[in-house]
């Protein structure tokens, strides 16, 4: 079985400081989530308007995270289509994907990016850093997260919370969004499919044994071209 759907702690540590440019722990709280597709799937959301350093922050309408878009009703088609996705990640194994396919609609108008992460099967610090070793899929992602064709971008799991928590962070990191607002972001999940934080603290404590967020994504494969296309497509500069 996939995921577990419930948590059972939602007060992971702080963990490791990072540079004071990317992670002042008394940041302003992020904006209520714009929330997608409701009544349709739950955890779906745009990551737009989580806060970034220098008083930026991630740009709305361009990159969303979820569960799968399965069975969508003809008003979820029309939603997805009001929203442009271009471009579905879904960071599930072939089985996963194979049982609980993606809406007609939106493999009729999306291109779909396999990208597979291993299943979270315990939801353990543990298995989110396995996510994050499975490079090759990583680097995969941002090859669409680097071209600015792609977007929009739908990003998902089975959930929208462990694999797709792990990329969200890597994502967000990347941007430069402190670790308390990746943090924040990701509790989001907790009112309706839970959330794990102490598995989240895990990810960005391995990131920065590693070197930072450069270093891991260069180590992954990721472009320096594709770095800054990610950024200049995401970042929206202070009001």
């Amino acid at each position: 079985m996939p995921e577990r759907d419930a948590a059972t702690d939602l007060d992971g540590s702080a963990g490791t400081t990072l540079d004071a440019a990317a992670d002042d722990e008394d940041s302003p709280l992020a904006p209520v989530p714009r929330i997608i597709l409701s009544g349709e799937v739950k955890n779906a959301r745009d990551l737009g308007g989580t806060p970034l350093a220098r008083g930026g922050s991630v740009t709305y309408g361009a990159v969303f995270r979820g569960p799968p878009l399965a069975n969508l009703s003809q008003a979820g088609c029309k939603e997805f289509a009001r929203l442009g996705i271009r471009t579905v990640i879904d960071l599930r194994i072939a089985t996963e994907s194979d049982s609980i396919p993606q809406a007609s609609c939106v493999k009729q108008t999306a291109t779909i990016v396999a990208a597979p992460l291993p299943v979270p099967y315990n939801v353990s610090p543990t298995d989110y850093i396995a996510d994050l070793n499975a490079t090759d899929s990583i680097a995969r992602a941002f090859r669409f997260l680097g071209d600015h064709a792609a977007y929009p971008i739908y990003m998902h799991c089975t959930w929208g919370r462990d694999r797709t928590g792990v990329l969200a962070a890597v994502v967000l990191r990347a941007l430069g969004a402190s670790r308390a607002d990746i943090k924040r972001e990701y509790l989001i999940s907790a009112e309706t499919v839970g959330a794990y934080p102490v598995s989240l603290d895990a990810v960005l404590d391995e990131i920065e044994q590693r070197g930072g967020i450069e270093a891991y994504l260069a180590a992954a494969g990721v472009t320096a071209e594709q770095l800054a296309s990610l950024r200049k497509r995401l970042v929206a500069p202070p009001p």
